[in-house]
């Protein structure tokens, strides 16, 4: 089925026009393309400079549509792997979203890293480097496709880009797919499709991006806290003073040493400097220690809370995310939540994805798509760039 595009008029402020493009079509590599073709209608509608995001089902990114895709457009791509998708043309979890992003004076460059097994400083280094290339000032805002490893926490690809670009706004997603060990979970780059390279946009000119994110609302996280008394990067090994597994064990969470199949959801809601600037964090996987390996940094000393996911609380946190990134006059939205959002909503799986796309759709070209991690600044300005689990967050320009 072909939807019709969405525009983000210029009206004289907005100097960026957006376009997007939604399909189902996973087997017929030809069909699929010219149905994405036909709604972007590239031909006519790109501007000066030009790039798109794209989020799908993990075979859309491995079975060459991406590849057929970026032979015909031309144009950058940069995207992740989701289990489910929105955008102003449908919304579905076996689906591809793009969004074009298209403009006279916005330059869009894009690059991507070499392999991340090594370590991330040269390779972002790198990557920054190759962005930059002809631009004549610094970006105002890089969009991120960042690779779901259980070698790094989430903080971990923020402070490298951040030590790179000098703190230029970063917002973007981790990588996701349904497995339990995110063995289908890839980042794109143009035609390609990898699980240990990072890719970017880079915007710089008459671009003006605004954040908005949001979690829990308060009565949902347990009044009890907890102090992180051992640990190593994104390795929780002891929490107030005994084994992990003893303090999951105390909560209900863990039984005879055994986790609880959910514990992965269990969000846990750190303080790092006490100072009320929270950050979620979830539990990936445990190693063979019985240390859990989680999803962003767990500095020892951290103080932290449980949340509790509740079905309407995620709907209310989404519903009040849209409500005020719509009070601005930007024309185009990308959002992610956490794929953990999606677990409090029971069978009614897509209910997240509905919600936003009945609240966008008819009013502006937008993209969203769950998340492995959420990359967002705390704040509308420099050097605030952070790492989230459990979270909705949004960027509107």
């Amino acid at each position: 089925m072909v939807f019709n595009h969405i525009l983000n008029d210029i009206r004289g402020k907005r100097m960026i026009r957006s376009y997007t493009a939604f399909t189902g079509e996973i087997d017929d590599v030809e069909l699929a393309v010219t149905e994405i073709i036909l709604q972007l209608q590239p031909h006519k509608n790109c501007l000066k400079s030009t790039a798109a995001i794209v989020t799908c089902y993990h075979e859309f990114a491995t079975g060459g549509i991406i590849a057929e895709l970026y032979k015909r457009l031309k144009f950058p791509i940069i995207g992740v792997t989701s289990t489910a998708i929105s955008t102003n043309g449908g919304f579905g979890q076996l689906d591809f979203a793009i969004l074009m992003l298209t403009s006279d004076d916005v330059t869009f460059t894009a690059a991507c890293s070499p392999p991340l097994k090594q370590g991330l400083q040269e390779p972002f280094r790198q990557m920054y480097a190759d962005a930059l290339a002809g631009l004549s000032e610094t970006p105002k805002l890089i969009l991120s496709a960042a690779p779901l490893m259980l070698d790094y926490a989430g903080d971990h690809f923020v402070r490298a880009l951040d030590y790179v670009t000098g703190g230029v706004p970063n917002f973007g997603t981790q990588a996701i797919d349904n497995t339990s060990d995110y063995s289908d979970s890839y980042v794109i780059y143009n035609n390609r499709a990898g699980r240990d390279f990072y890719s970017i946009i880079a915007a710089s000119g008459n671009i003006r991006p605004q954040f908005c994110y949001s979690s829990f609302s308060p009565e949902f996280i347990l009044a009890q806290t907890a102090a992180i008394t051992k640990s190593k990067g994104n390795i929780l090994m002891e929490v107030d003073g005994a084994p992990v597994i003893k303090y999951m064990e105390k909560m209900g969470l863990a039984e005879n040493g055994i986790v609880s199949d959910i514990l992965h959801s269990v969000p846990l809601i750190l303080d790092y400097h006490g100072e009320g600037d929270t950050v979620s964090r979830v539990i990936l996987s445990w190693n063979d220690e019985g240390y859990g390996i989680c999803g962003g940094l767990m500095p020892q000393g951290a103080k932290f809370n449980l949340g509790i996911w509740d079905k309407h609380d995620v709907l209310k946190t989404t519903e009040r995310t849209i409500e005020k990134i719509m009070q601005s006059e930007a024309g185009t939205f990308i959002l992610y939540s956490c794929l953990a959002r999606s677990y409090s909503l029971g069978t009614e799986i897509l209910a997240e994805t509905e919600k936003i796309n009945r609240l966008i759709a008819k009013k502006k070209p937008y993209i969203f798509s769950y998340s492995g991690g959420e990359i967002c600044p705390l704040r509308n300005e420099s050097d605030s760039n952070s790492f989230q689990n459990n979270t909705i967050i949004a960027c509107a320009f």
